[in-house]
């Protein structure tokens, strides 16, 4: 079982009686600055489960401070460490009214992924604008969670060396130009994720979503690009491995002080 993008605790929230295989390759993601104590506590103690850690545009409701959203990524990386950055980006859809804020938080994260020579994990949602103004901040270390532009912007992204990471909204009707920009994809860039507990693909659209549903995308992908589904997944495992530099996660599974 492989998947580049999950959440761990709100997926097992929805569905309790999941659990992952001791065999599971994939990134576990932040949801909130802060929050990488409680997530290495209840995930399983898998080889290769890997974390994140970041603060998406949600996190600047309520006037929140990025101050203080950078220095609890800063202490978790201390306290635990980190495998990506992430995820953080820009999204007009829920939060156009932070858009300024949420130009700031980005540039903020993606510092943090030089300073710590780790993965970018970018969310982008009707944001082609905004990502298009930022790629002085993409590199060969970055990942597009849950690609839902089309052909032409993923041509720019991928110019500066950006991995593509399609999930279950490849599946929906009216997404051709994501389907048609999968086509077009180069195997090297390719990532595939579920998202969960969001996006699953159909036919369980509107369900809770859960690692084990990448298998439905992966066929999906493979059928339209017409290539063997194994062999899909082997490169994405290896273009997953490229970014994260290692067959194991760095994250310390023990906090030295108590949060």
């Amino acid at each position: 079982m492989f998947d580049s993008h999950f959440h761990y605790i709100p997926t097992i929230n929805r569905t309790p009686s999941f659990s992952l295989r001791d065999d599971f390759i994939g990134l576990e993601v932040a949801t909130e600055a802060g929050d990488l104590e409680e997530r290495i506590k209840m995930a399983p103690n898998i080889k290769g489960l890997f974390f994140s850690v970041g603060a998406g545009p949600w996190s600047l409701r309520n006037n929140a401070s990025i101050d203080n959203l950078i220095e609890k990524i800063e202490r978790d990386i201390s306290l635990f460490g980190a495998d990506a950055i992430g995820e953080c980006g820009f999204d007009n859809y829920n939060y156009k009214d932070t858009l300024k804020d949420q130009r700031e938080l980005f540039e903020r994260e993606a510092e943090l992924s030089r300073k710590y020579g780790l993965p970018l994990i970018i969310h982008t949602r009707e944001s082609d604008n905004e990502i298009l103004s930022a790629l002085e901040y993409i590199n060969e270390k970055t990942i597009m969670h849950c690609f839902s532009s089309d052909k032409s912007v993923m041509k720019k992204l991928l110019e500066r060396g950006a991995k593509i990471s399609f999930s279950g909204n490849i599946t929906y009707k009216g997404n051709d130009h994501i389907r048609e920009a999968l086509k077009a994809l180069p195997l090297d860039s390719f990532l595939y994720e579920t998202d969960s507990p969001y996006l699953s693909p159909l036919p369980y659209r509107g369900k809770p979503n859960t690692p084990d549903l990448s298998e439905i995308t992966l066929s999906f992908i493979a059928d339209l690009r017409r290539e063997d589904r194994e062999l899909l997944r082997e490169k994405a495992i290896e273009n997953f491995f490229s970014l994260m530099a290692s067959p194991k996660s760095k994250v310390k599974r023990e906090s030295p002080l108590t949060i």
